[in-house]
């Protein structure tokens, strides 16, 4: 599946939740995303079918940016805001 995701995509990481619900992939992504740089470009993979509305929602509460979607990919920058220039 890691092939299916847009091809114009750029990104620097991937996390791929499986086959967890949203909530579980949240809690996961969190831990994972406190050891990386702001402004990183992460591919988040999630089949939940929550997804497409979870992830949006949660993006915008952690002010962290969705890029682009198309389930089950995510693209999204961790703390955009934060980036050193």
């Amino acid at each position: 599946m890691r092939s299916n995701y847009p091809e114009h995509w750029r990104f620097d990481d991937e996390f791929d939740g499986g086959e967890e619900t949203c909530g579980r992939v949240i809690v996961n992504l969190f831990t994972y995303l406190k050891s990386i740089e702001p402004g990183t470009r992460v591919l988040l993979i999630s089949t939940d079918a929550a997804a497409p509305v979870e992830f949006p929602a949660w993006c915008r509460m952690t002010e962290n940016a969705l890029l682009d979607q198309a389930h089950p990919f995510y693209l999204i920058e961790y703390k955009p805001k934060l980036k050193k220039e």
